[in-house]
């Protein structure tokens, strides 16, 4: 059986298409990083300022090092908030391009499946322990496809909770160094 012409044009043009979706989907999250990217730059910005400003009036060195202590201190924060922003938006965009993978998978495995129906109608009995090993093959295929999607979910899953906890020790690590720093 050859492919006809019509065949391959709808197969570039399938494919094409999936390329077009996982661009969309790729931009999307580099869209959501440079506009996190550009509201940390001017939040930055203006702390930056605010504190120089407030620092000038500082009567003493004494007041100037708390001032500075007080400034520094949620910078732990703020840095773990960016982090999890970077996370999430990573996540997301993942999420998404395997959104895509997926349907795009499932559909050719379905195509795959109806061309060996179509062949195996058409050609003699012969073929037919051919033609079944083929579907054997697409649906080997489709489970392994599964169960790496399944295995890349549980990391991704594993992989946020032992980042979560290592923030939250970080986070604590920080607070009890801030507090011991800012008591001497």
């Amino acid at each position: 059986m050859l492919l006809t012409q019509e065949q391959i044009t709808a197969a570039n043009k399938a494919n094409l298409e999936t390329l077009a979706q996982l661009s969309r989907k790729a931009f999307d999250g580099v869209e959501k990083l440079m506009e996190l990217n550009l509201q940390v730059a001017k939040t930055l910005m203006q702390e930056n300022v605010d504190h120089l400003q407030d620092s000038s009036k500082a009567k003493d060195i004494k007041e100037y090092m708390s001032m500075q202590a007080n400034f520094v201190q949620p910078m732990t924060e703020k840095a773990i908030a960016y982090s999890r922003h970077i996370y999430s938006i990573a996540n997301e965009t993942q999420a998404g391009i395997n959104e895509v993978t997926k349907a795009d998978i499932q559909k050719r495995t379905t195509q795959m499946q109806q061309l060996m129906t179509d062949l195996s109608s058409q050609t003699p009995g012969s073929s037919d322990a051919m033609v079944n090993l083929i579907k054997q093959a697409v649906a080997n295929a489709s489970t392994a496809f599964e169960s790496s999607q399944k295995a890349v979910k549980q990391a991704i899953d594993m992989s946020s909770h032992h980042t979560q906890s290592a923030t939250e020790s970080a986070l604590k690590a920080s607070e009890k160094l801030f507090k011991s720093t800012v008591a001497n």
